[in-house]
């Protein structure tokens, strides 16, 4: 029996209605996340956007610590695994004494010549100034002074050489009166305010044939706050200064990092060059420098240089 033109009609549309279905389904299948890594025809990413790289310091910032490749408390003071004999405060009176190998707790008082004083280390549980030469040509090297907030200086005052030397908890550094004296390769840091003190890293008030080389001298106390007097204070209190060399020191801290022309004078002659200076001062990198001292163009100013006053 054959069938009716309204039979016919609705199998027409029954199967036209089955293969829009069918072409949907297939269409979901097709984009149905996680189904497909196709990428949308709208461009839309399925994935997690990538994280940003993030943004390059500016050249001010980028590179390396101020600080590196100067001297610091690893390549200073006392070598890993010395053992050291401790001893009481000592009076050297011998020439050519070589102490090796202790912890003195008190001061040392140095009145023979061509003494030296190595892998120690002097503890100021009594006395006023750490190390006090009054031979000549006296050595210390690869040894720490802590002041224990003593030490004002922590050496005086001319004869003598300092190499790779940690100095701390210091009221003063290395004083220098008299001249003959070479510091050099060493780490001054955390020095301590008594009263008024001044609180210098390292004074010179007199003397020539003076080098102070390579050391990372810092008057700024970061624990305490205190920007101390000055990384190197230099001046003729006690008498006129010449040939004397300052070069290639990190100094960082001071009213002024630099600050010349103690006692008022203007005639003490001290060359600068290649010295780096950090931006911890209160008023500015250098001051009352003198006619008879040079600044090279070779200093340098980390961080926003306040004005100097020459």
């Amino acid at each position: 029996m054959s069938a009716t033109p309204r039979s016919r009609t609705r199998a027409l549309l029954l199967g036209a209605a089955a293969a829009v279905v069918v072409a949907v389904v297939v269409a979901l299948i097709t984009y149905l996340p996680g189904r497909d890594e196709r990428t949308p025809t709208d461009g839309a990413s399925q994935t997690a956007p990538a994280t940003p790289e993030p943004t390059p310091p500016s050249p001010s910032t980028a590179g390396p610590a101020p600080s590196a490749g100067f001297p610091d408390a690893t390549t200073t003071g006392v070598p890993d695994g010395t053992n050291l004999v401790q001893s009481d405060k000592l009076t050297i009176d011998e020439d050519g004494t070589v102490i090796d190998g202790l912890e003195i707790h008190g001061n040392v008082v140095v009145e023979a010549d061509d003494v030296v004083i190595r892998n120690s280390r002097i503890v100021m549980t009594s006395g006023k100034i750490a190390i006090r030469v009054k031979g000549d040509n006296f050595v210390m090297e690869d040894s720490e002074i802590d002041g224990q907030g003593r030490a004002n200086p922590a050496i005086a005052y001319n004869g003598y050489t300092l190499r790779r030397v940690d100095i701390y908890n210091v009221a003063e550094g290395p004083r220098i009166a008299g001249g003959d004296v070479t510091i050099e390769d060493s780490y001054i840091h955390d020095l301590v305010q008594r009263g008024d003190n001044h609180t210098d890293v390292i004074q010179v008030m007199s003397g020539e044939n003076i080098v102070v080389r390579g050391n990372n001298l810092q008057a700024y106390n970061p624990e305490t706050g205190i920007y101390g007097n000055a990384a190197f204070m230099f001046g003729e209190d006690s008498g006129p200064v010449s040939s004397c060399t300052v070069e290639g020191n990190l100094m960082n801290g001071g009213n002024y990092t630099v600050n010349g022309g103690g006692s008022g004078t203007e005639g003490a002659a001290c060359d600068f060059r290649n010295n780096t200076v950090q931006g911890d001062f209160r008023y500015g990198a250098k001051a009352h420098i003198g006619p008879n001292a040079t600044w090279d163009d070779s200093n340098i100013v980390l961080g926003a240089e306040k004005p100097d006053d020459d």
